[in-house]
Order: structure tokens, then sequence, then C-alpha cells
């Protein structure tokens, strides 16, 4: 046989008509039209298979076809429409198969699955093409590497896009490629030959795709007549099968960048909902003023703090924290601050709001919610308070003397039902300040000793509140900021000035 140079560029050819467009008719289309002439006595003008209406010539004369021009046109037009609908049909198995390439990231929408199934195709011929062959097909093992799927084709009809999976297991010519990468043969119809084509034709390559030096499948080129394939099919055939590779990794990535720009988009959402939902540092009543922040290492937030007056004229005073490494802490630290600003709004006792919320965490509960909250009631007339902590929550209270200690470590809400927290009674005198934190403010053990100590958080507190209760906050945040990670971290002062 004669061999010419192959024009390697094929194999990254730029767009090339869409086989949606192609007005070459399938066997099963052919014979359609084939009964359709001899049963009507019309025939398909066939250059009018690529235009809207089909137009139709006479083989007979008027008076021998068995239906008129005006019945066997409305014939032919249901047929084209059902020829059309086919066609759309082979292209979406045409596309599904492509996804099923990639299919440890999420579908595509259809025109990226249109351009995904293309360029599978492109390669597919290039390779043909760049060897002088008719067809070529990718064939990718399943999860079980015990049977190869064809997943894209090209020169063969659309249908066999859909047929069964075969069997790895007597696979010859696939086995060898995974193991020596290419197998060549001849001729298909030779008695000799120990490899056979899974497709009907003379001659074939088979070349192994893998990724990472894994086989994922296998590439093959068919020829209808048979060739003497010398070094440079075999080189041309392993690019492909390298192309074919570099594609589905290409395709993966872009899936995974994408996938994770959506929800970017969407984490970025719910951080500025949690923001949104603190309140600001204020004047909260007479000679009164409170501040506080929240952190997060993750995107989105676990806890929270929240302060208010409250109807019977008294100070509401909150932190809490959801105990979670996984983004769900998000909305079970929703959860929790719904349920508290439900119950919040009644003459409740501290440990009464804070044992109403434990039984909606629990009545709610789908896993574990569990939900570290201080909670504390202050009369600003007299300074008087009765605060309440479940889980691991700090509060101290400080003054230019020293500091007192209020809390200690308990188990957080929804750890069991029936939840009984304490009242803890406490006073302010002017001059001092309510601190509360979530647990990863105080250095721990149990954290590798990540956050700070009473005595350095009581520093920071008693350097800046003399320059005003607004810049103790600030001070606290810069130092979060400029620390190792500490993970979540809710603090609030209330400052009676």
């Amino acid at each position: 046989m004669k061999t010419t140079t192959p024009n390697y560029l094929r194999l990254h050819s730029g767009a090339r008509p869409s086989q949606t467009n192609d007005p070459q008719l399938t066997d099963e289309m052919a014979t359609f039209w084939q009964s359709f002439t001899e049963q009507t006595g019309w025939r398909l003008d066939q250059r009018s298979r690529s235009v809207g209406a089909p137009k139709l010539l006479p083989v007979v004369s008027a008076d021998q076809s068995t239906l008129s021009k005006a019945s066997a046109r409305m014939l032919a037009e249901s047929a084209a429409n059902l020829i059309v609908r086919l066609r759309e049909a082979e292209q979406a198995v045409v596309r599904q198969e492509a996804e099923l390439v990639v299919t440890t990231t999420p579908l595509a929408d259809p025109e990226q699955q249109s351009d995904f199934s293309a360029r599978l195709s492109d390669v597919l011929m290039g390779a043909a093409e760049g060897i002088g062959c008719v067809a070529a097909a990718f064939y990718m093992l399943d999860d079980d590497t015990s049977s190869l799927k064809m997943r894209a084709q090209y020169g063969l009809q659309p249908p066999r896009l859909v047929v069964a999976p075969r069997s790895l297991r007597g696979a010859l010519a696939d086995l060898e490629a995974m193991v020596s990468d290419v197998v060549a043969i001849e001729d298909c119809h030779s008695t000799d030959e120990v490899y056979s084509s899974p497709e009907p034709f003379a001659s074939a390559i088979c070349a192994v795709v893998a990724e990472g030096g894994v086989p994922i499948g296998t590439l093959w080129i068919w020829n209808n007549i048979a060739m003497d394939i010398d070094s440079t099919a075999l080189a041309v055939a392993r690019l492909a099968a390298s192309s074919i590779a570099s594609e589905i990794r290409a395709e993966r990535l872009l899936r995974r960048v994408r996938s994770e720009q959506k929800t970017d988009i969407t984490l970025k959402a719910v951080s500025m909902w949690q923001e949104l939902q603190l309140p600001p540092a204020m004047p909260l009543a007479k000679g009164w003023y409170v501040d506080g922040c929240t952190h997060s290492d993750s995107p989105v937030a676990g806890s929270w703090h929240t302060w208010d007056i409250l109807p019977d004229g008294q100070i509401g005073f909150a932190v809490a924290e959801a105990h979670s490494e996984s983004l769900d802490k998000a909305m079970i630290a929703a959860t929790a601050r719904a349920a508290f600003q439900s119950h919040s709004g009644y003459r409740l006792k501290p440990n009464q709001l804070v044992r109403r919320v434990a039984d909606t965490l629990w009545q709610t509960n789908t896993g574990e919610q569990l939900v570290s909250l201080l909670y504390a009631n202050i009369d600003p007339e007299t300074g008087e308070g009765v605060l309440t902590c479940a889980g691991s929550t700090h509060a101290m209270v400080l003054s230019s003397y020293g500091f007192r200690v209020l809390t200690k470590d308990s188990q957080p809400l929804c750890s069991f039902p029936d939840y009984q927290p304490v009242d803890i009674a406490f006073r302010l005198q002017p001059g001092e300040v309510l601190w509360a934190a979530t647990g990863n403010m105080i250095k721990s053990a149990e954290r590798n000793k990540r956050g700070w100590t009473q005595q350095e958080i009581a520093a920071i507190v008693s350097e800046h509140i003399q320059a005003g209760p607004h810049e103790v906050i600030p001070a606290l945040w810069r130092s979060i900021v400029n620390a190792d990670s500490v993970g979540d971290c809710t603090a609030a002062i209330l400052c009676r000035q």
C-alpha cells in the first residue's frame, strides 16, 4: 500500500463541521427511504435532505403511484421530522458518553458537553486521518476495570455508542496495549493473527490511554483495507492516545475550577450574611458600651455574638459557638441563633432561656448539634447581673486591679436531653468590663495551647481600656489576626463606664 506523510497537526486541528448538520444517511434511514419509494412511487430528492421540507420526485407516472404527491409529501415530512429527532437523540448520546469520561465531576451544561465531545471527536478524526485510516474510537475502562465501553467515536455510525460494554477478559489487543503501549493489527482477517478487532475492519491499531501511568482505556484506529503499519503510524497512535488523556485531564480540571468558583461564591454569600447578622459596637444604654468580634479561619464562621435591651429594660448579652469541623457548623450556629432570638423576647432567666435553646437543638437534632452558649442579663441601673454558660465559653470581670473568672467548662448544649444549666450572679462596678468569649480564645492543652492565657487577655483589655472601650475589641482583633490559626473564635465586652 502506498503510504503518505501524515499531517501531525491534524491531531490538533481547529473546529470542524458539526456532525449534527451532516446530511449523510445512516443505513436505517437509507433503508426507510428505499421502502418509501417502493411503496409510494415517489423518491426523495437528495438535494433536499439538508434543507427544511423534503422534495419528492416521481419514479413512475402519477397514475401508477399508490399515493398522491400531497399525501406522499405529508408522509415524507413526518418521516423527516422523526429523522431530525433521531439525529438529536444520537447527538445527545454522543455528549452523554463523553460526559461519562469525566464522571468524577458534576455534569456540565449542554453547551459545555458538546464542546468536550467535539474535542474528543477532533482528536479521533486527526488520529484516523493522520494515519490514512477511516475510523477511530475511545474505549474507557469501568470502575471495576472489568469491561471497556465506547465513549467517543469518529467514522462509525452513532448507534455504536449505545452498544453494551465489552469484557476486558479475552480482549487480547487491549490487554497487550496496556502492557506495551500500542498494538498493530495489519490484517484482521489473517488466520495467523492472534488479536481481534472490536469492529469489523481489515486493519487496526490499539493504543493505551493512561493517566499518571495508570490505564484508563484504549484508543482504536481502523482502516477498511489491510495495510502495512510502520513506526510513524504507531507514533501517531501514541500521540493521539496522549492527547485524549490530556483532554480528559484538562476537562476535569476545568470542571473542578468552575465548581470551586461556584462554591466560593456561595460561601462568600453565606459569610456576608453572617457578618450582617452581627450587631455593631454601640453605647447600649446610658453609661454602658458594648463591642465584639467574630473570626474564623474557614470561609464561614461557626460562632456569633449578640446583645440587646430586653423588654424589661435589662441588657441581654451572649456569645455562642457550634462544635463542628465541617461547614455544617454555620447551619448549626444559625439554628442556635434562631432558637436564641425566638426565646429572648420572653421574661426568662438566663438559665431558663439556655434550657429552651437546648431543648430546641435536641428536638431539631438530625446529627450532633453541639453548641456552647454563654448568656447574661445585666441591670444597667445597678450593674447586677446573672450569667449562665454551657460548653467551652469563658467570662471574666476585668478592672485595673485585676480580673475574676466567672465560668468553667461544662458539657455543650445537645449533649444530652433535659439540660440544666446553673445561674452565676455577678456585679459590674463602674470602670469594670465583662469579657466573654468562645473556647478557642483561651489556651488549652487539647488545642496545643493555641490562644491566650487569662492573664494575657486581662493585660490586653487593661492596656487599651484606658484609651476608651472602643479600643479593646480592635486590639483583640489584631491579636487574633496576627496569631497562628486559632479556628473559630468570638469575643465580646460589656463596659460599665
